[in-house]
């Protein structure tokens, strides 16, 4: 099985929560992907949240991951709840006293391999951005970045 890109985001103490850039081939393939990565040694003890995302989207690219979740997910037909996993005993959000078992959600915000039309990734040229952005103040913004 392949994917793009993986990270532990290390903004989640690099356990908890997990991303995964993934290119689709076939239907289901981001079922297929988001099992394995659950049934892995890290993934089976402690991880509580996947998130997968498109190939265009790097896993470590945070605005581009809650770009995908805007654009791409859909709650209700995109989420997977398991709600007995094993846990670890550095798990913070459970009390301390029962850390044994936890519940997990999986994220899919991955454009359906079998859809026919599949929307496109809108973005602003270069040029057009470095005209806005030039004028930024002038606009009434403060300073972008």
């Amino acid at each position: 099985m392949e994917f793009n890109q993986f990270i532990a985001a290390p903004e989640a103490t690099g356990r908890f929560w997990a991303i995964v850039s993934v290119k689709t081939i076939y239907p289901g393939h981001a079922n297929h992907i988001r099992n394995a990565v659950i049934s892995t040694t890290t993934g089976h003890y402690g991880l509580r949240e996947l998130l997968l995302v498109d190939d265009d989207i790097p896993a470590d690219d945070m605005a581009g991951v809650w770009w995908s979740l805007a654009v791409r997910y859909n709650p209700v037909q995109d989420t997977e709840i398991i709600k007995r996993g094993r846990s670890t005993p550095l798990d913070p959000s459970l009390p301390i006293d029962a850390r044994d078992i936890v519940s997990r959600i999986i994220m899919d915000a991955t454009i359906p391999y079998e859809w026919k039309e599949k929307p496109l990734k809108i973005t602003m040229d270069e040029e057009t951005e470095k005209r806005v952005l030039s004028r930024w103040q002038e606009y009434g913004f403060a300073e972008p970045y």
